[in-house]
Order: structure tokens, then C-alpha cells, then sequence
């Protein structure tokens, strides 16, 4: 445990994985929410950032295994990590966030960004517009 009472998993889940409270947000309801299928216009109803912003941050988590996608009339997403641990991780941020919603905002905003993590990040994005 750390001095915010995380595990080392969590703390390294949040370092690596959420830069905003919106990716918190989605993570948290698509997570509670196992078994549920999302589109983005879904999860914009209940978080309430911007449906172009959401659109992203899903396609960010679905290409980092976090979740799965499915086409159909629409495409939509469910939470099904690839690797078992970020169950229990996912479990322990739900809970963290409300315990202690404030450490939990202060350490995904605590974290200085990452510059390779943003230059590739921006790069993918260029990508995908670019198809």
C-alpha cells in the first residue's frame, strides 16, 4: 500500500491508464456494468462529457484490451479486459473512488504526463482520421 492507501497495481493502473476523470468515469460505468453492451451515445447519456470525446476513449480502451468491441447497426462496447488482473484492479478503483473520491482524482492528476505516451498517442490518432 502507498501513502494514498492504494495497492501497487492500482497505483500503477491509474499512472499508466487514466489522464482524465472522464476515462475514470467510462472505466468505472462500463466496468459496473460488465455484462452491458455500450455505444457511445450510452455511455455520453450518463457521463455527460462530449459524444466525440467518449467515442475516443472508448476506441483508446478497446485497442488496449480494456474492452471489447462488436459491429453491428452500431458499434458498441463492453467491459472484458484481456488480462484477469485489471478485474480485481477495476474493482479496487470503484471501490477507492468511493471511499476516497479526492485521492483518487488527486493521483490521476498528480501524474506528470508522459511525452512518448503522448507523442504515440497522437500519432494513432493522426492514423485513424487519416483512413
Amino acid at each position: 500500500m502507498n501513502d494514498n492507501g492504494f495497492s501497487e497495481d492500482l497505483e500503477e493502473f491509474v499512472r499508466g491508464e487514466i489522464q482524465s476523470l472522464e476515462q475514470l468515469e467510462i472505466l468505472l460505468l462500463l466496468s459496473g456494468n460488465p455484462h452491458k453492451w455500450w455505444t457511445a451515445k450510452s455511455v455520453y447519456d450518463v457521463v455527460k462529457s462530449s459524444t466525440g470525446s467518449v467515442e475516443d476513449r472508448l476506441k483508446d480502451f478497446a485497442s488496449r484490451g480494456i474492452l471489447k468491441s462488436e459491429t453491428g447497426n452500431e458499434l458498441r462496447y463492453q467491459f472484458s479486459p484481456a488480462e484477469e488482473k485489471f478485474w480485481r484492479i477495476l474493482s479496487e478503483l470503484r471501490e477507492a473512488y468511493k471511499e476516497r473520491p479526492v485521492k483518487v482524482v488527486q493521483a490521476i492528476y498528480s501524474q506528470p504526463p508522459d511525452p512518448a505516451k503522448e507523442f504515440a498517442r497522437a500519432f494513432r490518432i493522426r492514423k485513424e482520421e487519416g483512413r
